[in-house]
């Protein structure tokens, strides 16, 4: 849904944005409900003559500057649309994940694809090695955009202890949170783990696990885990929670744990909220986080250094402290919206011009 905040920044610029979304999904269902320009369109197959005769229409009916592509699948629309051979209108794709498993692509396709694209968009430096990786592509056509976020949010302390109170939690107890989609990717045994050993030395600890399961059989076993080590009542799951800003200002320490992130916007809505931060040193957090500055990093999958790092925060109320105000810091020179937005706009007219 990223693409729609950057979007509205770039209407209220004074520029005009219409998307082309497949009829009947979530991201429709939102434009329509928002107010976004858009056509609804088949998207039955990888190309479908049905969706690029709608969009031609569209291009050929209007004076349209850039395309803007989000989605692999779509590039190949796209590819056809700007001009196989010959340049008709400059080609956007934004790379938003970053698969240190994904096969190369070499093929003659995706050759022609790299050469007809004006920019490949990559939202990490993680992200943009993986393209090199991935395509045949000059190094000058990468452009490295990071995310932003807007001042929405930052939530409201007092809304934090409406949070604090709705989970259970005592003014005098320390609560530490994760906040993400139960899967296995994104670890939260290791949570588990290390909430053991940091429990022995600060029983007065809560730990909530908030986010939608997309794994049953993940969920189930994180549940029996919390029962077997004694967790119980000390490990709250929330499931999906709507209000993440509130739930950020109840926070006394955020925590993400996974295995590889291609950027992590709740890191930085973590740093917005002035969180103190404990993340894996892998995929694009330590891109976010200066470890000691900003937050903390633990080696990727081992629970011993994660217990270390959140025991060091949860013994130094002052050092929480500390690193939630950098957190804030850093986000509003490198992570806020507006930037997200300028750079976007700065993109596209080097490319048009």
């Amino acid at each position: 849904m990223h693409p729609f905040a950057v979007a509205r920044g770039l209407i209220q610029r004074g520029h005009s944005v219409t998307f082309g979304l497949s009829a009947g999904s979530r991201m429709s269902r939102y434009a329509q409900a928002s107010g976004f320009p858009h056509l609804a369109l088949p998207f039955r197959w990888y190309f479908d003559p049905s969706t690029y005769a709608k969009i031609r229409q569209y291009l050929r009916d209007r004076q349209v500057d850039v395309l803007h592509v989000h989605y692999s699948r779509d590039t190949w629309h796209a590819l056809v649309l700007v001009g196989l051979f010959r340049r008709k209108i400059p080609f956007v794709y934004t790379r938003h994940m970053g698969s240190p498993t994904e096969r190369p692509k070499t093929d003659p396709l995706h050759r022609l694809l790299t050469r007809r694209l004006d920019a490949m968009v990559a939202i990490s430096d993680y992200v943009r090695k993986n393209c090199f990786r991935l395509y045949r592509i000059s190094e000058g056509k990468v452009r490295l955009l990071y995310y932003g976020l807007g001042s929405e949010v930052a939530g409201q302390p007092e809304k934090g202890r409406e949070v604090r109170e709705k989970l259970g939690v005592q003014p005098e107890e320390l609560l530490v949170g994760m906040v993400a989609q139960i899967s296995r990717d994104k670890r939260q045994d290791l949570l588990l783990q290390a909430a053991g050993r940091a429990l022995a030395e600060f029983p007065e600890t809560k730990f909530v696990l908030a986010g939608a399961p997309t794994n049953k059989e993940y969920e189930d076993k994180l549940r029996a885990t919390a029962e077997q080590s004694g967790l119980a009542g000390r490990v709250l799951f929330t499931g999906f929670w709507e209000d993440i800003p509130s739930l950020m200002q109840a926070l006394d320490i955020a925590v993400l744990t996974s295995k590889s992130e291609a950027f992590g916007l709740v890191v930085i809505e973590a740093m917005a909220n002035g969180r103190a931060f404990v993340g894996s040193r892998s995929g694009a957090i330590p891109e976010v986080v200066e470890h000691g500055r900003n937050g903390l990093l633990f080696e990727p999958g081992d629970p011993e250094d994660l217990a270390r790092n959140l025991l060091e925060l949860l013994r130094d109320p002052a050092k929480r402290l500390h690193m939630g105000k950098k957190a804030r810091e850093v986000f509003e020179e490198r992570f806020t919206l507006d930037r997200e937005v300028q750079e976007t706009e700065a993109l596209y007219r080097s490319l048009i011009s």
